[in-house]
Formats: structure tokens, C-alpha cells, sequence
């Protein structure tokens, strides 16, 4: 039963952080020379992460004191490691995206299931998060963006094309 709660602490301080997270705080992108093509990263979870960093979307650099990313508790929906990022594109700073790691899962869970079927899950009788696979099944990503209105989105806003042009990144790699 402690467990539960720990858990549910934890994620409902994921899901606020995730809300709130880059509103009013500039977010710049940091200069990088890493190559851009899928075909330079290998396919596991840290890859991923440098490859969507290489790209502009995330600032994944492991050496950087005072990380740009948190580690989430990603056990709690069965995944072996995930993170979150305040998105570093431009004009971006009402994105938050969380990443996690299903190809070695820490143990099969609803979640996943749920994602792959229905696009959503929710823990804890908290609200549903709309949540993405990677083509190939081995990562989660959830994509939050404040300015797009979820329930009817305007397809042709400059955030559901950035929204666009994520996925095409995150879902392509290595599929």
C-alpha cells in the first residue's frame, strides 16, 4: 500500500510539473555538431535521447551539472527509464516531453497495453495522458503542449505542425 502512494505522489507531482513546466522560462537551444541521421545512433533509449537532442527537440547532454531533464519514476508504469524535457525549439517553451524506455520493460504493465490500443492511459485514477509509441514498439513518448487545445486541435498552428514534426523524429526512429 505504501508503494501505491509513494507512486501516486510522485506521479501527480509528474503530472503538474508537466503542466506547468516552461511557462514564462525561456528555453534556448545549445549548439550542437552530432549527426542528425537515424542511421548514425544505435537503437536503445540513450541513443534516442542524444538523437532527438542532435536534432533540436531536447537537451540531453549526461555532463551537464545542473541537467535540463529530470528522471521520472518510470517504474510505476513499467518501463525500465524514462525522462522529461522542457522542449528546446524554438518558440516552443509551452512543450514538456517525456520519453520512456519499453524495450527492456521493468515489468508488463497495463500502460503500455493501454497505449498501443487506445493512444492513452492513466494511473492512479488520474486523468488519461495522451501517450505515443515509437513504430517499433521499444519507446513511449508523451508530448505536452499547452497551446494546442487538445479535444479539437488546429491542424494547421505552428504548435500541431511542431507536434507534426516531432513525431515523425521520435516515432521513425529505428522502426
Amino acid at each position: 500500500m505504501m508503494k501505491k502512494i509513494i507512486a501516486l505522489v510522485l506521479c501527480i507531482g509528474m503530472f503538474v510539473a508537466a503542466g506547468c513546466a516552461g511557462a514564462g522560462a525561456p528555453v534556448t537551444p545549445y549548439p550542437t555538431d552530432a549527426k542528425t541521421e537515424v542511421k548514425a545512433y544505435k537503437d536503445d533509449f540513450e541513443e534516442l535521447c542524444k538523437y532527438l537532442s542532435a536534432n533540436g527537440w531536447i537537451n540531453y547532454q549526461k555532463e551537464n551539472k545542473d541537467k535540463s531533464y529530470s528522471e521520472m519514476n518510470y517504474k510505476a508504469i513499467g518501463a525500465s527509464n524514462g525522462f522529461r524535457f522542457n522542449c528546446t525549439k524554438q518558440n516552443a517553451n509551452a512543450v514538456v516531453i517525456e520519453l520512456y524506455d519499453f524495450s527492456k520493460p521493468a515489468s508488463p504493465d497495463e500502460v503500455y497495453n493501454s497505449v498501443k490500443k487506445n493512444g492513452k492511459f492513466s494511473i492512479f485514477e488520474l486523468d488519461e495522458v495522451n501517450a505515443y509509441l515509437s513504430d517499433n514498439g521499444k519507446y513511449m513518448a508523451i508530448y505536452t503542449d499547452t497551446s494546442i487545445d487538445w479535444s479539437k486541435p488546429d491542424k494547421n498552428s505552428e504548435s500541431y505542425k511542431r507536434f507534426e514534426e516531432f513525431m515523425k523524429l521520435f516515432k521513425g526512429f529505428h522502426k
